[in-house]
């Protein structure tokens, strides 16, 4: 796992800015595609984020140039397309929270938001018992800090009612991790095995993203309801049931797999150096 903590205590590594421009290419599509429905029903954009953090990370410049957490890159994103989400932000630590806060505020961004302190599993019931009867669009997000505990049961029955049906999952995965702790004993939260976090969250279309690092082999789950969802291959994020997203599910899933194309030894040094994070206007044009 990432060997850097924050003095919130967030871990990161080399591999923290793949998974924070990706996240920022992802929420800058699903912000456009989502601003031309809502702009014809006036559904309101919802937003969770099940492991926020304080959402303002210097330390994160020890890798990169990217200082901004999860919640922040989204409310950017978002705003930049008029959107003005309810946002609910999920974190153990009050501190974090109590930054991100702050953070929201100097930079005057816009939202409507509710902070929840403690376990991610009871906060999302919460939140669920606590909707109002709106059709949302919108994303819940999911990257937890260190042990892999990804509340499945709670997401997928979030994803049951029927306001949620239109809100997409993203998850940040170190599939390596999940599949150490399946069988370990000494594990002390609830373990999903890989392929109920891949595929036990209750969405129809699962698209999966080719890793980084060849060893702890970390990739983004995203799944969604919306048929028309095509790949996204400006950040190689591909659906499983393609050729190229079996191929990313069976070097995930075996422990002897070698590299995918273009992951070099080092790792991040060579799959980075390709990406191109630039909007793409293919994608803009498809979301039409």
């Amino acid at each position: 796992m990432p060997k850097d903590t924050t003095s919130t205590g967030q871990q990161y590594s080399r591999s923290t800015p793949y998974k924070l421009k990706a996240f920022r290419y992802l929420m800058g599509y699903h912000s456009r595609v989502c601003k031309l429905i809502l702009q014809k029903t006036r559904q309101p954009y919802i937003y969770i984020d099940l492991n926020c953090g304080a959402g303002y990370q210097p330390d994160y410049k020890k890798f990169g140039n990217e200082v901004l957490g999860s919640p922040i890159i989204a409310l950017q994103e978002l705003n930049e397309q008029g959107i003005e989400p309810i946002c609910h932000f999920c974190d153990t630590n009050p501190e974090s929270l109590k930054i991100l806060e702050s953070t929201i505020q100097e930079l005057k961004l816009q939202c409507v938001a509710s902070y929840w302190l403690g376990d991610n599993s009871q906060s999302l019931q919460e939140i669920s018992q606590s909707l109002n009867k709106s059709q949302f669009h919108g994303l819940v997000y999911s990257d937890p800090n260190g042990k892999q505990d990804f509340p499945i049961q709670e997401i997928k029955s979030t994803f049951q009612l029927s306001q949620m049906q239109k809100v997409d999952l993203l998850m940040n995965v170190a599939t390596t991790y999940v599949k150490r702790w399946e069988t370990n004993p000494k594990a002390n939260w609830k373990v999903y095995p890989l392929r109920e976090i891949i595929n036990g969250h209750g969405k129809e279309y699962i698209f999966v993203r080719e890793p980084e690092n060849r060893s702890l082999k970390w990739t983004f789950i995203y799944a969604t309801n919306w048929a028309k969802q095509k790949n996204l291959n400006k950040i190689r994020l591909y659906g499983i049931n393609s050729d190229l997203g079996k191929g990313i599910l069976e070097h995930i899933f075996n422990p002897k797999s070698n590299p995918l194309p273009g992951i070099y030894e080092d790792g991040s040094i060579a799959i980075q150096g390709q990406l191109d994070f630039s909007t793409c206007r293919e994608d803009e044009a498809d979301e039409q």
